[in-house]
């Protein structure tokens, strides 16, 4: 068990990226706007912003709440939002973007991907010192037999979990999500340091909180309003005794911070952006403690 703490990603961070931010006009404080108009805000928040009242305000639209209402990250930066459900999209069959972190990052998240190849790389002024290329299409999960093999469609991991990067400082990286022909997408992109809790043992049970509402009338007619959902992990994991403040403070760090968190690398189920909603350590054997962690991913 493990999780990848997210460095902060901002116009510092970006070094570039080929995905255009120009959803829509950028704000300009001396134009009448009309209720539904639409604009962006490209210098620190990098988000739409959709027009209420018509009118002008000299208030940018994040700090004018009565007037705009805030839409959504920009296409450029919504791999970045720290949400799900927001996607980077990409017609041109492929997204590229230069990251320097300006920190040690081990680890690299791509979440909700939909794309054929993956290419990261990583250089220290100018130096090359990693480079990974892998392969999401290939997912053979489905294949079981000749019927499938021939029949079943294709299936594309949609997760690409990195926790081998070098720990250089002022390390750049360099992300390359592609194609053949045809769009490509990335929910979530995450880099940050890795942080390891223990082995994770067996019986790790997965699930989800359903946010749907359901009701009843008086006559036994049920109502169902779909709403979001979120995954949810129970998992346990082991390390030595000797390792506890290490572990208890790495835990404190994160209780209310989103992480990439990674039960099993080879397991896509079991890696998940969310946060740790409660954890506890079983101190009762002397060489190894035992750890029990509730993870809860973002809706």
């Amino acid at each position: 068990m493990k999780y990848i703490h997210p460095a902060a990603i901002g116009d510092a961070q970006l070094i570039s990226s080929s995905v255009p931010e120009t959803d829509h006009a950028a704000w300009s404080a001396g134009t009448a706007y009309t209720a539904g108009q639409r604009v962006i805000r490209t210098t620190g928040v990098h988000r739409i912003f959709e027009r209420l009242l018509p009118g002008t305000t000299a208030t940018a639209p994040e700090s004018d709440p009565v007037n705009w209402l805030d839409v959504g990250p920009t296409a450029r930066w919504a791999m970045f939002d720290k949400s799900v459900g927001t996607l980077t999209s990409s017609a041109s069959s492929s997204i590229t973007v230069v990251l320097d972190p300006g920190q040690i990052c081990e680890g690299l998240a791509l979440l909700d991907l939909d794309c054929e190849s993956v290419v990261i790389t990583a250089s220290v002024g100018g130096t090359p010192v990693y480079s990974r290329t892998l392969d999401p299409v290939l997912d053979t999960t489905p294949i079981i037999d000749w019927y499938s093999y021939f029949f079943e469609s294709i299936a594309r991991r949609r997760t690409v979990i990195l926790t081998d990067l070098p720990p250089y400082v002022g390390m750049q990286i360099t992300v390359t999500i592609a194609a053949s022909t045809g769009p490509v997408s990335c929910g979530t992109c995450v880099v940050g340091r890795v942080n390891t809790i223990g082995d994770t043992l067996l019986g790790v049970q997965l699930g989800i909180v359903d946010y749907s509402k359901k009701s009843t009338d008086d006559f036994g007619a049920t109502t169902v309003v779909e709403r979001g959902y979120a995954n949810r992990m129970t998992v346990r994991a082991s390390f030595p005794a000797d390792t506890l403040s290490q572990v208890a403070s790495k835990l404190k760090a994160v209780r209310a911070v989103p992480v990439v968190c990674i039960g099993e690398d080879a397991i896509e189920s079991t890696v998940f952006y969310g946060w740790l909603k409660d954890w506890g350590i079983d101190l009762q054997l002397r060489q190894t403690y035992y750890c029990s962690l509730t993870v809860e991913g973002l809706v």
